[in-house]
């Protein structure tokens, strides 16, 4: 079954500016809109993808990763990232 085009309303800026995104890019306004969305991840697909490094992780090492731990390690790297942003 052959895909069906839809419409999204949007403002004429964000039109015109995907219109010109498109255009340096030598796409058209669909490719551009589906290569944008499809560099993001749902929160599922989030989840499912630090599910499958944790597994690697403790298939690689024999080490599970405690929640604690990665409480701390996002902290860690949030701070690292504020020292960054402020630099």
């Amino acid at each position: 079954m052959a895909e069906q085009d839809t419409s999204i309303k949007t403002t004429r800026d964000v039109r015109d500016r995907l219109r010109i995104l498109a255009s340096e890019r030598g796409t058209t306004m669909n490719e551009l809109l589906t290569e944008l969305v499809t560099r993001e991840l749902t929160e599922e697909e989030k989840d499912q993808r630090r599910q499958q490094a944790l597994e690697e992780v403790r298939q690689t090492t024999g080490v599970t990763v405690s929640d604690d731990a990665r409480a701390r390690a996002r902290s860690f790297l949030q701070h690292l990232g504020r020292g960054h942003h402020a630099a």
